[in-house]
This record gives structure tokens, sequence and C-alpha cells, in this order.
């Protein structure tokens, strides 16, 4: 027979589902702030040639993409998995037998 968990493996459980949300949307604007510097400041090829400044700022660019891309992601499933796993307030009993 399958049983409900107890009240303090209901805490417990969801202790870890918030410290995995905080984790994911935590990494998640971290990624994403990298990922909106690379793309939008440009980086500094003080000591290099044309050449090589142009593969810096055009590798910069697609990694900032790929990265802003990936950062959203994961504050949008960290999003996700709150509203998922939010307490939810009790009903009221449906008093429509009048």
């Amino acid at each position: 027979m399958t049983s409900l968990p107890s009240p303090r493996g209901a805490s417990v459980l969801r202790a870890a589902a918030f410290g995995g949300i905080a984790g994911l949307m935590l990494g998640g604007l971290g990624l994403l702030g990298l990922g909106v510097k690379a793309v939008f400041v440009p980086a500094d090829c003080t000591h290099l040639s044309p050449q090589e400044c142009q593969l810096l700022h055009e590798t910069d660019r697609d990694l900032g993409r790929v990265q802003t891309l990936s950062g959203g992601a994961l504050v949008a499933l960290g999003a996700a998995l709150f509203a998922l796993t939010r307490p939810r307030p009790p009903t009221a009993p449906d008093d429509s037998s009048g």
C-alpha cells in the first residue's frame, strides 16, 4: 500500500525542491548576465591583430547568445517548478446542495 508522506517528510521534500529551484534560478540569472555581457560589451583587443580581434568578437557574440538562451531557459524552468511545487491553500467545500 502507498501512504502519504509524513508532515516531516513532506517538509524535507519541499525544502529540497526549494533548494533545487533556487539553484536553477541563481545559475540561470548568472548565465543570463554573462551572456548579456558577452553580447553587448566588446572584448579588449589592445595586443591583437585585426583578424584575431574580429575572431574574438564573433566568438564572444555567438557564445553570448547561447549563454543568454540557456540562462533564460533555466530561469523559466525554475519559475515553472516553483509554480508547480508551491503549497496550495485549502479549498472550501462546495455548498451547492441548496
